[in-house]
């Protein structure tokens, strides 16, 4: 089998409700959606999800600019099955070794769906086969005031929910009074845990931490700047609570200063800024050998990366549930898959049919789509 072309399909997608964090409110998914040919018909899909640009510098335009006129060439001929080729020459095309990660992600899914499709199994069996088919999910609350963040956090935990993520602010302050507002409506004993995107410095992660560490919070995801990994390693060393990194780990390199720093007692995986399930396996191999766990984010993903997401969460030990995303119809309006990937009480199950196991709308794709397809072809 050889790769003859792709299909290039930058996406918008409305969101149901707009959703507020630190770095500002959104009220659009954004992603890049890629159909990879080949020579036997076969077709891989994969997905790129942006929510807001971050340290790689990557949008969906240099996405889409990245796909056409340097990844997609570049895979032309190539056999799906030699990642391990295929990956390093991808790392040649920019300066610096994991540069275009989001780019990566989407040809990693397209891969890995490929794969899968040509031997007749899922995408689970390629990277270690099944160890838990079920699937716990938390979710993620919107910044609001006070007794909104309330009301939707009960019923959160009342729609099954294994965990819920407040996200933090620069009023470090506010945001405890919102902590202690969300646990009095979800009670003593369910899972709660803050995600500042960097808004806190030391102290004030610090700070939040020692106030909370009483009322049950389970955990702070990065709290101060991703490049401050001395920062973190105090936070950790002056509190009880687990300190996660997440916008501080993009590629391998960054999980094993991660562990050399003592920055951290978890680390987030996000196929999309990994540059897919190859480079992240790559980084919890790092983590549990350092010690750490993972637990598993996803940047907003609609259903190709979902599925993916899912795959990776069902084959990896050390990821710990809960996962923190489940289907795109939580957050988003609508889909760009034909199959409804089922969340209930909280759960969500693998994949069985081959390769990532969904398929693409083509209906839908074109009504969400951005202009494109944006076409790579080989000769004849």
């Amino acid at each position: 089998m050889r790769i003859t072309g792709m299909d290039i399909w930058p996406v918008q997608m409305p969101y149901k409700k707009p959703f507020t964090t630190s770095r500002g409110t959104v009220s659009q998914g954004i992603s890049v959606i890629v159909k990879v040919l080949t020579d036997r018909a076969t077709v891989g899909v994969g997905e790129a999800s942006i929510i807001f640009p971050d340290r790689s510098g990557e949008t969906q335009a240099t996405v889409v600019d990245v796909l056409q006129h340097g990844f997609g060439p570049a895979l032309l001929g190539k056999d799906p099955f030699d990642l391990e080729s295929i990956m390093e020459s991808l790392n040649s095309i920019g300066s610096d070794r994991y540069s275009f990660p989001y780019s990566k992600c989407a040809v990693d899914h397209a891969l890995y769906d490929l794969m899968g499709k040509a031997l007749g199994v899922p995408v689970y069996k390629l990277i270690g086969g099944i160890f838990r088919r079920q699937i716990g999910v938390g979710r993620s609350l919107s910044i609001q005031p006070e007794t909104d963040l309330a009301v939707d956090a009960k019923e959160k935990k009342e729609a099954g929910y294994k965990m819920l993520t407040l996200k933090g602010s620069c009023d470090w302050q506010g945001d405890i009074h919102r902590f202690m507002a969300v646990r009095q409506a979800v009670g003593r004993n369910f899972p709660l845990e803050i995600d500042p995107n960097q808004a806190y410095s030391v102290k004030q992660a610090i700070r939040v931490a020692r106030t909370l560490e009483q009322h049950g919070l389970a955990n702070i995801e990065q709290p101060c700047a991703w490049w401050d990994l001395d920062g973190m390693a105090e936070i950790r060393r002056s509190v009880s609570v687990p300190i996660t990194a997440d916008e501080s780990v993009h590629s391998p390199v960054d999980a094993m200063r991660v562990v050399k720093n003592a920055a951290a007692d978890m680390i987030t995986i996000k196929l999309a800024c990994s540059g897919g399930i190859f480079f992240a396996r790559k980084k919890v191999a790092i983590a549990e050998a350092g010690g750490l766990s993972c637990n598993v984010g996803s940047k907003h993903t609609l259903g190709v990366g979902t599925a993916a997401i899912i795959h990776f969460a069902a084959a990896t030990p050390v990821v710990e549930e809960p996962i923190g995303y489940g289907s795109p119809l939580e957050r988003f309006v609508d889909d760009v898959i034909v199959e409804t990937i089922p969340l209930r009480e909280g759960t969500v199950e693998v994949f069985d049919a081959p390769g990532l196991g969904v398929t693409l709308d083509e209906t839908k794709l074109r009504q969400y789509a951005l202009g494109g397809p944006y076409r790579v072809r080989g000769e004849g």
